[in-house]
């Protein structure tokens, strides 16, 4: 299974989990990491997190707010040349949804369906 982490600014990781689980149920092997404005010895805190998901699962999925963003440097250095691990920018509560209940392919094709995901979830009306 693929181990899933949502890093995003704020309080925004806890609140799609939580909003996510009221519709799926609740999940195992998902973490949050809240990037908060200030915070100190954060990259510690994201290897550490990677660490332990990845002793409980085969890869690991980021699922960050933002490219570019603090959140989403923390995590691509943490996974760099580790094939283990993949990176999808711009999480939202569809794409998230996705990547619950389709976590038992490769994290590589998990990406590419989430990057799908995001773009058709998006709308102008």
């Amino acid at each position: 299974m693929i181990g899933i982490i949502i890093a995003t600014h704020d309080h925004l990781a806890e609140s799609l989990l939580k909003t996510a689980e009221a519709i799926l149920g609740d999940q195992s092997c998902v973490e949050t990491l809240n990037i908060e404005p200030g915070a100190t010895g954060i990259q510690a805190k994201v290897e550490q997190v990677a660490e332990q998901v990845l002793k409980e699962n085969d890869e690991l999925i980021w699922l960050v707010d933002m490219f570019g963003g603090t959140p989403f440097r923390y995590a691509s250095y943490c996974m760099m040349d580790d094939p283990r691990q993949a990176l999808v920018t711009g999480v939202n509560l569809p794409m998230l949804l996705q990547a619950l209940v389709n976590r038992e392919i490769t994290a590589k094709k998990l990406a590419q369906l989430l990057e799908l995901e995001g773009k058709q979830t998006i709308r102008r009306i």
